[in-house]
């Protein structure tokens, strides 16, 4: 039986730490410590894709993608959005079309299928736990259409909320330093045993870029390949993290938690939790809130809502928990406890979760 890519690479990550300056000094040249990152590149490579989508009078745009498990490709919702035509090339430089198997804004994931006839490489597969903050991580993809390249890095921070295709964040994104440039969407972000930590999907500069979490993909992508959507667990709230002003304007004893400043009529939380009901007169703006980033258009802060610290068990310091609690360990339908301080007083109500408005 032929070995798979994690035991082909099971020696490889510790060669790559000590080059990092965690092993025992050695009489290795530069270059022979350096024949990790390759040995890791020649075992993913194979499973990375180019993709080209046409967007009719648009022009052509550019991005990414990796083969996972059934001979599907995941890449980006925003590479392929309004896309007419798609054709995708493996390492081999084959060429081939591709048609769209399901695809999902408020994540920024797309799967895609190619043609019967074409042997896709073996795939990729996912972390089993999260990539801690510190760990080193290779991204391979086509930034500026330069198909198999590899950039190196590490993860400098966990659970971002970053802004979606569309009104929605995109919760529990992975921060790294790796170099990200346009055309590195939808590629793979892998640690030294050549799984997946992230699906890139954005960089706001030389230093800073984010993917999508493997923990999130493995929940929406078999979706998608399988059923075409996936369904996002939906409270029908807006919101503000609970700052120190925003706790002095509420009376709270400290900072922490969530203030709902609007409840959506008719959507899940109407009757069940309570929005603010007057403002106070403050420099400060709204943060974020569970749907999109939203910054009123006076300077006020929100007053008297529930506060959430608590959700389904899991503590919510801020929005980013929220955020993530909802993606990660809720299902549309589902009926969940949620603790809020409501008039000084810890409460406990039972919220059954919606779905996601379709944009």
């Amino acid at each position: 039986m032929n070995p798979t890519r994690r035991e082909l690479l099971a020696g490889v990550g510790v060669g790559a730490t000590g080059f990092a300056g965690c092993a025992a000094p050695s009489n290795s040249s530069p270059q022979q410590s350096n024949s990790g990152y390759s040995e890791i590149y020649n075992a993913v490579v194979d499973a990375v894709v180019a993709i080209e989508v046409s967007n009719g009078e648009q022009g052509t745009g550019q991005g990414s993608g990796f083969v996972i498990d059934g001979g599907a490709i995941v890449t980006n919702h925003h590479v392929i959005q309004g896309g007419s035509e798609i054709t995708v090339q493996f390492s081999n430089r084959e060429w081939t079309e591709a048609t769209v198997l399901g695809s999902d804004p408020h994540s920024d994931l797309a799967v895609l299928a190619v043609d019967d006839s074409i042997t896709v490489p073996d795939p990729l597969e996912f972390v089993d736990e999260p990539a801690p903050v510190g760990e080193e991580v290779l991204a391979i993809g086509s930034p500026f259409d330069l198909s198999n390249s590899l950039s190196q890095g590490i993860v400098s921070g966990r659970n971002r909320s970053i802004p979606g295709p569309g009104s929605y964040l995109v919760p529990d994104t992975v921060q790294t330093d790796v170099a990200l440039n346009p055309g590195s969407s939808g590629g793979p972000i892998v640690d030294l045993d050549g799984l997946v930590v992230g699906v890139v999907v954005a960089n706001q500069g030389q230093t800073v870029g984010f993917a999508i979490s493997a923990e999130l993909a493995k929940r929406v992508v078999p979706e998608l390949r399988d059923n075409g959507r996936y369904e996002h667990s939906h409270l029908g709230i807006t919101m503000v993290a609970v700052d120190p002003e925003i706790a002095t304007a509420n009376s709270l004893s400290e900072p922490g938690g969530v203030l709902i400043v609007e409840v959506l009529p008719g959507g899940p939380s109407d009757g069940v939790l309570q929005p603010s009901v007057e403002t106070t007169d403050s420099p400060q703006e709204s943060e974020t809130d569970q749907d999109n980033e939203d910054t009123p258009d006076d300077e006020s802060l929100p007053t008297g809502g529930d506060v959430i610290i608590e959700l389904n068990g899991t503590p919510i310091p801020d929005t980013d928990a929220l955020s993530r609690t909802l993606a990660l360990e809720t299902s549309p339908g589902e009926t969940v406890p949620v603790t809020v301080i409501r008039d000084d007083e810890e409460v406990t109500v039972d919220v059954t979760l919606g779905s996601r408005p379709t944009e």
